[in-house]
């Protein structure tokens, strides 16, 4: 598949043209990532996300109809790497919301030793970068793909709520996970695993 190189639609992309759509969308991301690295998210126009990438505005808006869009595919290119690296703890015979605090805290920690990460969750960003993308199409399907069959599963064996939908179960974890990468817990509250337990675990356990 080559990638979409109308100059009416995307506009050129000079001498070294992407060779399909991911790459394309991989370039401007990465001139995304080092814009918002400089400017901060909040800080950072389309124009200069552009300039960076070496394209014309209209080449970026054919790929990225806003910044919101911009940053929503920035957030989830960088949770796709630590929900990776989280992917065998899933994997045990521990109860599912044991499994599920284990992974959260496994994903916050690689979460904020991402510089790519840090930029977007850094805590004069991340109320901007989150409101940013909960509305996104692209980042619903992302938790739904990551979280909704689990989540389904544990319902069914009656491990979690029923009451509640997979897709609001999984909107509750992301915000609270957000908010714990932007902001880890206070001590006094037992830290991350405290507020996981205390709060998240609890708020998922079966109504009886």
């Amino acid at each position: 598949m080559t990638a979409r190189t109308d100059p009416k639609r995307a506009g050129p992309w000079g001498a070294d043209t992407p060779v399909d759509e991911e790459q394309a969308r991989d370039r401007l991301l990465l001139a995304a990532e080092k814009c918002f690295a400089e400017r901060g998210p909040s800080r950072t126009r389309m124009s200069e996300i552009a300039q960076a990438a070496g394209v014309h505005r209209s080449t970026l808006y054919y790929y990225f109809p806003s910044k919101n869009a911009v940053l929503a595919a920035s957030l989830i290119r960088g949770l796709a790497k630590t929900m990776k690296s989280t992917e065998s703890l899933w994997n045990t015979d521990e109860p599912f919301l044991e499994r599920l605090v284990r992974v959260c805290l496994a994903g916050n920690e690689a979460a904020r030793a991402s510089a790519t990460l840090r930029t977007l969750i850094d805590s004069t960003e991340a109320g901007h970068t989150y409101r940013a993308v909960e509305t996104s199409v692209l980042w619903q399907d992302a938790l739904i793909k990551a979280l909704g069959q689990r989540l389904a599963e544990a319902a069914a064996a009656g491990e979690i709520r029923t009451d509640v939908g997979p897709e609001t179960l999984a909107r509750w974890i992301a915000r609270v996970n957000f908010s714990l990468m932007a902001e880890p817990g206070n001590p006094l509250d037992g830290g991350d695993e405290g507020i996981l337990r205390t709060f998240l675990a609890a708020s998922l356990m079966p109504r009886r």
